[in-house]
């Protein structure tokens, strides 16, 4: 992960920024008045690093521990079929990416990240669809409770587009406001 989508290495630099313009400020009182215009840069940097950092704290993530250990739940599921879709939104996305890239590593046959249908643009949340809900494979059973385990509800849903009765869509929605 690169430094600028660290919500912890923005705070620090954030208040860097801050304490770096106060300095600045002070300095000028008793030496150079170039370094107000330092002050007033540094000063609006600050709180523009903050609002990264504040924002990223929103975005859902797997990583660490939850990942690693979702992938080893993942690899003790038989694997199947598995469509990714997202909802066209930049959070979305990317949380689904880091799901695919987990599903991959256990070994699934996952693809995507495709863009939702507009029918679905507004949807929050995890879904599991399967193509008939009235005789659901168990495996979308075992994933949703798999998913379940580390804190990802999904709810299950149908979906007609999928090309078998054990094939799986997981649809990742917008993030929901309570998370």
């Amino acid at each position: 992960m690169r430094w600028d989508q660290s919500p912890r290495y923005l705070i620090l630099a954030s208040f860097a920024a801050a304490i770096a313009s106060a300095g600045a400020g002070l300095a000028a009182i008793w030496d150079h008045a170039g370094y107000n215009v330092g002050a007033g840069l540094l000063a609006l940097l600050s709180p523009l690093l903050a609002w990264r950092a504040w924002n990223l704290t929103r975005h859902r993530r797997l990583e660490g521990i939850q990942r690693s250990q979702l992938v080893l739940r993942l690899r003790q599921l038989p694997p199947v079929d598995l469509r990714i879709v997202a909802v066209p939104n930049a959070e979305a996305v990317s949380f689904a990416r880091q799901l695919r890239d987990a599903f991959l590593e256990a070994g699934w046959p996952a693809t995507g990240v495709y863009r939702a249908t507009p029918t679905q643009a507004g949807r929050t949340g995890l879904f599991l669809a399967v193509r008939d809900t009235n005789a659901p494979p168990a495996s979308a059973q075992y994933l949703l409770l798999a998913l379940g385990e580390f804190g990802l509800q999904a709810v299950r849903s149908a979906s007609s587009k999928l090309p078998s009765a054990n094939a799986l869509e997981l649809l990742v929605g917008l993030r929901r406001t309570a998370e």
